[in-house]
């Protein structure tokens, strides 16, 4: 075990120990604690990449998740949990961003992907599905937790496309939505879905209202496709609990 990782989980250990006596914290401001301790400068999260912006943007049609700014997020990064930070989601190269303490520059730094295992930006959580989890869906990285139930988990790959531009002095790129793509984890298995065929092909029992479903919300599928495979996903599941209990 690292010195690093050691002191954390002692320091954990001792703030546990001490708030028994007290009003119990949660685990995030006891991690949030120990960073303020130690400095959180001092942690593997410091431990990346320098980044440099690669494409020049001039609004808001960005490669970012949700906002170009920095956000306020979470992270576990190496094993370890970190709370608080500033950060970005890099959409179109799937990368995280991390703004460092003013301490230490402010400076921004890139998650070496490998390390990250969730992260959450925004109130919005996401999980990075990799090789080692599973062989049987075609893209890997990071996928927003769109929806999870007590059976049924649907994860959402946010795509977006790069288009460049040309300005009088030089050249500029927006992006647009690409089409996203969906996993869905059910059994232990992760499976690419969207489809009506495919849904029947997993729930045969429900075909009758898979159809129906899809007959119903038809034009929501077409407008809001994220929102609409949220809404079947949740209703399998609840079908699913009503199955077993039966």
């Amino acid at each position: 075990m690292s010195k690093k990782r050691y002191l954390r989980r002692l320091v954990f250990a001792i703030l546990s120990t001490i708030s028994l006596a007290a009003q119990q914290p949660s685990d995030t401001e006891i991690y949030k604690k120990f960073d303020e301790i130690v400095g959180i400068q001092n942690t593997r999260l410091y431990q990346g990449v320098a980044f440099r912006e690669k494409y020049r943007t001039i609004n808001e049609k960005t490669q970012y998740f949700a906002s170009p700014r920095f956000l306020k997020g979470s992270i576990r990064y190496a094993g370890q949990d970190y709370y608080g930070l500033d950060m970005k989601y890099d959409v179109y190269d799937d990368r995280i961003l991390i703004k460092l303490v003013a301490s230490v520059g402010g400076a921004t730094l890139e998650a070496i992907p490998d390390w990250v295992d969730r992260f959450s930006i925004d109130g919005n959580r996401f999980r990075n599905i990799r090789q080692v989890d599973t062989k049987e869906i075609n893209q890997y990285g990071f996928y927003k937790v769109s929806m999870e139930g007590e059976h049924l988990t649907l994860y959402t790959k946010y795509i977006k496309r790069r288009l460049s531009r040309m300005d009088r002095e030089f050249i500029y790129y927006e992006f647009g939505q690409g089409k996203n793509s969906y996993v869905l984890h059910f059994n232990n298995r992760y499976l690419d879905i969207g489809s009506k065929k495919e849904f029947i092909t997993l729930f045969p029992e429900y075909k009758k209202q898979i159809r129906k479903f899809y007959g119903q919300y038809r034009k929501r599928k077409n407008r809001d496709t994220e929102g609409f495979l949220i809404s079947l996903t949740k209703f399998l599941d609840e079908q699913y609990v009503n199955t077993i209990k039966e």
